[in-house]
């Protein structure tokens, strides 16, 4: 590959580098075959004090990351990986990148290791909450554009106006990511779709929310869409 592009995965994705990976498999595709594609996915974990020999006050280092936490970013560079194969980019085009600490900082420093000539990073929106918390801690897109040693592309999501139906917002969205991703096998929850598809303008998930994805599954179980499972005491839907 001549030239490379590094693209930042959460885990598990959301809407953001969903919108990030649509844009880079369009950008991939309007490009030379020979424009490769590092998807990173970073780990954030917590420091705990570490004492240190001829110190009082010791030293941070950073906890290892959990099973759980190692299996969700494989997970969801698997995703990743399949989303843009679907749009037509070649695998050899394509590699991944698992890293732990601070996720602004570890793109920043694998950028200037690898040598990529452009980073894609997904922002996450700009509803109350958002901006209250890049005002105190940052963003992560805000805190890579001003350390990147390469041009950054910040894919933002589009500013949509409050549903005014939320269960057929939450039924919609279902059914377009199923469609997205036909290969995929889904197992979805009433949580999970409620923070999965939420709104752009919804600043918290409540009981509204859960609600009416709840209602939304069950409305794609009864029309054959999904299917209706238990497990572990918990209904989960499942698209085989």
């Amino acid at each position: 590959m001549d030239r490379c592009l590094l693209l930042g995965v959460d885990a598990p994705i959301s809407p953001a580098t969903h919108s990030a990976l649509r844009f880079a498999g369009q950008f991939l595709a309007q490009c030379s075959p020979r424009l490769g594609l590092i998807l990173l996915t970073v780990i954030p974990v917590p420091y705990t004090p570490s004492p240190s020999l001829g110190s009082l006050r010791g030293s941070l280092r950073p906890l290892p990351p959990t099973i759980e936490q190692r299996r969700g970013a494989v997970q969801a560079l698997r995703k990743a990986r399949a989303a843009l194969q679907e749009q037509g980019i070649a695998p050899e085009c394509i590699e991944v990148l698992i890293r732990v600490e601070t996720p602004a900082d570890e793109i920043v420093q694998a950028a200037e290791e690898l040598q990529v000539d452009w980073i894609v990073i997904g922002s996450r929106g700009n509803t109350l909450v958002q901006r209250l918390r890049r005002w105190f801690a940052g963003s992560t897109s805000c805190r890579v554009l001003h350390r990147a040693p390469c041009p950054v592309m910040i894919v933002v999501l589009p500013q949509l106006q409050r549903p005014g139906n939320l269960v057929s917002w939450y039924e919609e969205a279902i059914e377009r990511s199923l469609r997205e991703h036909p290969d995929s096998l889904a197992i979805l929850t009433p949580r999970e779709v409620a923070h999965l598809f939420v709104p752009t303008t919804t600043s918290i998930v409540g009981c509204k929310e859960i609600n009416a994805a709840t209602l939304a599954l069950e409305h794609l179980a009864s029309s054959g869409v999904l299917f209706r499972h238990e497990v572990n005491g918990e209904q989960c839907y499942v698209n085989d």
